[in-house]
């Protein structure tokens, strides 16, 4: 049976002081940094200082249960990670720019008491709700050699998850835009990453275990073949100018290295999740490598991903014999959470990256869904649940996801034919909609859109989950493709 003696995140306490709590959450979203986005906002143009959280969303969160496992890509998780990586990044130090008329204006009031604070109020709620699924993997009695076990488990899976993605990628022709996303979500946030386990480390966190045994994700980090793919995909600017386009579950693996590196008593359990993001990092540059080799270092030797793995296993191995050498059973214990949390946030960052590019690189079968659900509406459900927007010029949909499967139909008559709606799920995507046209998003599939005319008027009808299982399963790779 699994442990719960000591869950890392418990969100039961924190529901008495929900109402409180909800207030000071829609306080700190309603600064003027965290506003929806504009048009003109897509890419962000390395200013720090920005992070469109769309806060009206916020007015009909609830905040009632903690987010489940299965439902880290819907909205509640979204807003929450978009909460928790603006608050914890209020601490990190970024200067205004020279040439910027009111660049110091801005860096006080991101910087200012105001945001400090309501930041320190609300960030232990937010981690319950958006963690209390991790941490509870473990098990007292689990011996240093299982938690090796499962160490060389999350890079298996990985290195197949890569080898599948990448193929998925390159059998819908989506290579170069998938990998655009991709670096968004790996390249993008690494600097967040290494931010939190940095201050860790200088407050003595890894000090259990000797210096050359630690996990390290500095060195991934400097990887210079992720830094050409990245500057291949056109992934050129500094975090966060893509902020709308990062996946709840990539700015939770840095909000969890947050949550663990801000609590002394997580100590242990930083150490085994920053293992496993290490293991993640290791097994994405190895198969980024195999991927695209053309963009390798001039005479560069492919590295040995072999040997890699080897020397991250028995350098993982050594550190949990100090530990429990030096600190007992207990702290074998509570490593063993931290590598049971990264192990599971991987495995559904994973799944969560994975379902947004097979629906973005087979977005045209994904039009063709729409218009066969959209005749079964009208023939056996025409009274069928709905939403109806009317949106001006240059009306922006800062990028979010529903908890459920829905269509866009552009039904407003504009003369001429002419494009209405520009939709996009990835930077630099632009699928124009016309009137009659329509496209399916399945539930936590992040997306956004822009009005390029006078006036749009779109339905957004709501589809059961048994009327697109069977559309969605044609999308996996095919087992021929994967091999």
């Amino acid at each position: 049976m699994v442990d719960k003696s000591s869950p890392l995140f418990d969100f039961t306490p924190y529901l008495a002081q929900r109402d409180e709590v909800l207030g000071l959450i829609r306080e700190f979203a309603s600064h003027h940094a965290f506003r929806s986005a504009a048009v003109e906002e897509l890419q962000l143009d390395e200013d720090f200082y920005r992070r469109p959280l769309r806060p009206e969303d916020l007015e009909f969160l609830q905040f009632k249960k903690a987010v489940p496992a299965e439902r880290v890509s819907r909205l509640p998780a979204l807003a929450t990670q978009r909460l928790l990586m603006a608050l914890n990044e209020v601490g990190v130090a970024r200067f205004p720019k020279a040439d910027v008329a009111d660049g110091f204006a801005r860096f006080d009031a991101f910087y200012g008491e105001r945001n400090q604070v309501l930041g320190a109020r609300i960030r232990p709620f937010l981690e319950h709700y958006g963690f209390t699924f991790l941490g509870n993997e473990a098990r007292l009695g689990d011996t240093a050699a299982q938690y090796v076990e499962r160490l060389r488990d999350v890079i298996a899976h990985e290195q197949t998850y890569w080898k599948d993605m990448f193929a998925l990628l390159m059998h819908n022709d989506y290579l170069a835009e998938g990998l655009r996303f991709i670096m968004i979500q790996r390249w993008s946030l690494t600097p967040s990453r290494r931010v939190a386990v940095a201050r860790a480390v200088a407050s003595g966190y890894f000090d259990s275990v000797a210096e050359g045994d630690r996990p390290d994700l500095a060195s991934p980090a400097q990887d210079p073949l992720l830094a050409r793919v990245a500057e291949f995909a056109g992934v050129t600017h500094r975090e966060h100018s893509y902020w709308q386009f990062y996946l709840p579950t990539s700015m939770a693996k840095c909000n969890l290295l947050y949550a663990l590196g801000s609590r002394p008593d997580r100590a242990f359990a930083l150490l085994g999740a920053v293992f496993v993001a290490e293991a993640e990092a290791l097994a994405f540059s190895a198969a980024l490598a195999r991927a695209c080799p053309h963009l390798m270092s001039p005479g560069a030797a492919p590295a040995d991903a072999a040997s890699s793995v080897e020397a991250l296993v028995a350098r993982f191995s050594r550190a949990l014999g100090q530990v429990e050498r030096r600190f007992g059973s207990e702290a074998l214990f509570r490593t063993g959470q931290g590598v049971g949390a990264g192990e599971k946030l991987a495995e559904r960052a994973r799944w969560d990256l994975g379902e947004q590019l097979k629906w973005l690189s087979a977005i045209d079968r994904f039009v063709e869904f729409a218009d066969r659900i959209d005749q079964r509406i009208a023939v056996e459900c025409p009274g069928i649940d709905r939403e109806t927007f009317v949106e001006p010029r240059d009306m922006c949909s800062t990028t979010h996801v529903h908890n459920d499967h829905r269509l866009v139909v552009i039904r407003s008559s504009t003369p001429g034919g002419a494009v209405q709606m520009h939709f996009w799920g990835n930077l630099g995507m632009r699928h124009e909609m016309k009137e009659g046209d329509k496209v399916l998003i399945p539930d936590g599939r992040l997306h956004g859109s822009t009005v390029v005319c006078e006036e749009c008027t779109y339905d957004q009808p709501i589809i059961p989950d048994e009327w697109i299982a069977e559309l969605l399963d044609c999308t996996s790779v095919p087992a021929s493709v994967a091999a």
